[in-house]
């Protein structure tokens, strides 16, 4: 069972052909880029019209040589960047990318930082003479009060 696992996983973690003409590529293609009469769907899994004609242009694309990135392209160019599932990786798109992980990182600093300062704050609570003098003396009062079958 195990050995079927790890073949699954592998023959699925395989890249996809990013040149060439196949069913895989145009799949793979087609989940990059939003169907836009579908909400919250990619052209590889909408049947909507739109969708349909998506994928034929894709599939004409490929016939012609082009590459992932210029296909891709030509759908941004043609349709808006919003047609992209996955934002772009420079300029105002960074941020997309970016500031995730900025926020991430601060707030393992500000975990640490509380936590460090926490463990601190607790080697100061050391009792005092007084405190000590008080819980032994409740302790004997409990004691002496307390059972008496003893």
């Amino acid at each position: 069972m195990l050995a079927v696992v790890v073949v699954v996983l592998v023959v699925a973690a395989r890249p996809a052909p990013t040149k060439g003409v196949s069913d895989q590529r145009a799949f793979a293609l087609a989940t990059q880029l939003k169907c836009l009469q579908c909400v919250g769907e990619s052209v590889g899994a909408s049947q909507a019209p739109l969708a349909v004609k998506f994928r034929q242009e894709i599939d004409r694309q490929m016939r012609r040589g082009r590459t992932d990135d210029e296909i891709l392209n030509y759908f941004a160019q043609r349709y808006g960047r919003q047609v992209l599932e996955t934002p772009p990786s420079t300029g105002v798109g960074a941020l997309v990318w970016i500031v995730p992980v900025l926020a991430f990182a601060g707030a393992v600093l500000v975990l640490a930082a509380t936590f460090r300062r926490w463990r601190g704050e607790r080697a100061d609570l050391t009792p005092s003479d007084d405190d000590e003098a008080l819980v032994a003396q409740a302790l004997a009062d409990r004691r002496d009060g307390g059972g008496g079958s003893s």
